[in-house]
């Protein structure tokens, strides 16, 4: 129940018996039983509100599942139109690709150098001699 009741030894519940008949006197029995009494509630306060946080998203799985099969459902139906119709359902396929949104490009990686880069030491002396084969020639 309360994790610091293991720890209590007899002095200290002596000492407590002692405070509680200082503070309560006869009416100590009552204020025990209206201490549980008020521990219990609070205790099935606690499961209900835990039991109904658990429904809710239940009810949310379970709205969704909904709502996915009946997408499903309506997009199987038009398949006998789109065989009755070819035309119809080409210009629909179309329509809602160009009302889709793009997905976002990749923006290209900096650290990758791309294979036909141009290195980047040509137009200096040394390097046309290194590219050409021919010595570098004297200023």
């Amino acid at each position: 129940m309360i994790a610091f009741l293991d720890t209590i030894g007899w002095q200290e519940m002596f000492l407590l018996a002692v405070i509680g008949l200082l503070l309560y006197g006869r009416n100590l029995p009552e204020a025990g039983r209206n201490l549980g009494r008020v521990a219990a509630q609070m205790k099935r306060g606690f499961q209900e509100f835990k039991d109904q946080m658990d429904r809710d998203g239940s009810i949310r799985e379970v709205k969704k599942t909904f709502q996915e099969t009946t997408s499903e459902l309506r997009r199987v139906a038009k398949v006998p139109l789109a065989l009755a119709n070819p035309t119809g359902a080409l210009r629909d396929l179309a329509t809602e690709a160009m009302s889709s949104p793009m997905p976002e490009a990749k923006e290209p990686d900096a650290s990758a150098a791309p294979s036909n880069a141009v290195p980047s030491s040509i137009g200096t002396p040394d390097a046309a001699a290194t590219n050409t084969g021919t010595p570098p020639s004297a200023p």
